[in-house]
């Protein structure tokens, strides 16, 4: 069964996790990605929203890079997360290392966990033992492949105004692509047939 996931990460690093990690996420089938831009609400005490969200999910995935370590919001969230699983051994934690940085914290422990590296992002071995250590299985596909095709169709519809079909083979999760191109990149997308998307 799939996990929900609260994603703890510094706002330097909101372009990666909102337009590169999260859509993985959500397209490999997490049962629930949470995510401040999406529950937080202004006149509320942030650290209040963060705790109450990060105590609804299963496992709180730390983007950790020396921005995260540096802010104060993100050692709460970490701190938090580790008090949940200080052994890394009930599967609460999930490091993923974006950029070299001081992890000291997590190597106090008896038994520290298996990193998850992408501080390069194309590495499909990385998304693969991320989403193996989710649950999430749906993508069928490389999360680098997903990406690219993400990326050329917007690049397509929105920057050269040419209608795009997708011609779907085998088994990888193109409706959730779909879906997150008209949901996120192309409000205006229109499906013309099975296959076909135009702007």
């Amino acid at each position: 069964m799939s996990k929900r996931v609260f994603v703890s990460y510094s706002h330097r690093q909101g372009q990666w996790v909102w337009e590169r990690l999260v859509p993985i996420l959500r397209a490999a089938g997490c049962a629930e990605v949470l995510i401040d831009r999406e529950r937080f609400r202004a006149g509320r005490g942030v650290k209040g929203q963060m705790d109450a969200t990060q105590d609804q999910v299963d496992v709180s995935l730390l983007v950790l890079t020396p921005d995260y370590l540096a802010s104060d919001y993100c050692r709460h969230e970490m701190a938090r997360a580790l008090a949940a699983d200080p052994h890394f051994q009930r599967d609460k934690v999930l490091p993923v290392k974006r950029a070299d940085c001081d992890l000291s914290a997590f190597q106090r422990a008896h038994d520290p966990p298996l990193w998850v590296v992408l501080t390069n992002d194309t590495d499909p071995a990385m998304w693969a033992l991320l989403l193996k250590s989710l649950d999430a299985t749906r993508l069928n596909t490389a999360a680098p492949h997903w990406l690219d095709v993400r990326d050329e169709i917007v690049r397509k519809l929105r920057d050269q105004q040419q209608s795009v079909n997708l011609v779907v083979h085998g088994l990888p999760n193109w409706h959730a692509l779909r879906d997150h191109l008209k949901e996120e990149w192309l409000p205006r997308l229109r499906l013309i047939w099975p296959t076909a998307l135009r702007l």
